[in-house]
């Protein structure tokens, strides 16, 4: 009884029109998450392989633009 109660056609309407921004905005923290890792690495790599600061800005900076 209480699972008809809970569990309509109109609740669940609520519960799946709500659970779509939801999910949109954990993507897009997950996107940012991702992306920062990715950059973070990008640097990581240059810096190895002993590449100066300037080298390192202008490739940065030329992917930036691509974007």
């Amino acid at each position: 009884m209480l699972a008809e109660i809970i569990w309509n056609e109109a609740t669940l309407g609520t519960v799946m029109a709500l659970s779509i921004p939801i999910i949109a905005i954990i993507a897009s923290f997950w996107f940012k998450i991702e992306s920062v890792k990715s950059e973070s690495e990008l640097k990581k790599s240059m810096v190895e392989r002993g590449m100066s600061v300037d080298e390192i800005e202008r490739v940065l900076a030329m992917r930036s633009h691509k974007k």
